[in-house]
């Protein structure tokens, strides 16, 4: 079999397992990337709807402003903030320990796959594979860059030359 013809195989091998492994790899990273961008919804799903709570609350208050005092709308204004502020901590601090959890899971899931025995073997044969090409590159290159024969400048020897073959048609 011609080099270029095992190169070839050997570079469509390695691009397949290749890219087996990188679709395994990425499934943690796509894990990662889904869990946060389900905390960041739910976190502003949250957020969106503490406006609406908090100008339901003003709405009520006002609507029974006629009965109450200034002073006693400007309290419940400054509750209602506070209350909305401390909503908002809690779910920051909610979504940061989330995240914190997420990360020690993916580091967790990155860990074991670098002791899959799967995946080192992968590793190992394309490490394998990437030897045997750049041995057959050097070989190659080799047989290329070598010298010929050193020619002394004598007309060669008189040899009868071996008749040729003619192809049937």
């Amino acid at each position: 079999m011609p080099i270029t013809t095992d190169m070839r195989k050997y570079g469509e091998t390695v691009r397949e397992q290749g890219k087996v492994a990188l679709d395994e790899a990425r499934k943690p990273w796509y894990a990662a990337v889904g869990a946060g961008d389900l905390a960041y919804g739910q976190l502003s799903q949250q957020l969106t709807q503490l406006p609406v709570e908090v100008q339901a609350r003003l709405r009520r208050l006002q609507s029974g402003a006629g009965q109450i005092d200034a002073v006693h709308l400007r309290s419940a204004v400054e509750t209602a903030a506070q209350q909305a502020v401390g909503a908002y901590g809690a779910y920051a601090t909610q979504a940061r320990e989330t995240y914190e959890s997420l990360a020690h899971r993916g580091e967790l899931v990155v860990r074991r796959l670098r002791r899959s025995p799967e995946v080192k073997e992968t590793f190992s044969k394309a490490e394998e594979l990437v030897t045997e090409a750049g041995q057959a590159v050097a070989a190659a290159e080799e047989k290329v860059t070598k010298p010929g024969p050193v020619t002394t400048g004598k007309p060669a020897t008189s040899r009868k030359a071996p008749a040729k073959r003619t192809a049937k048609a």
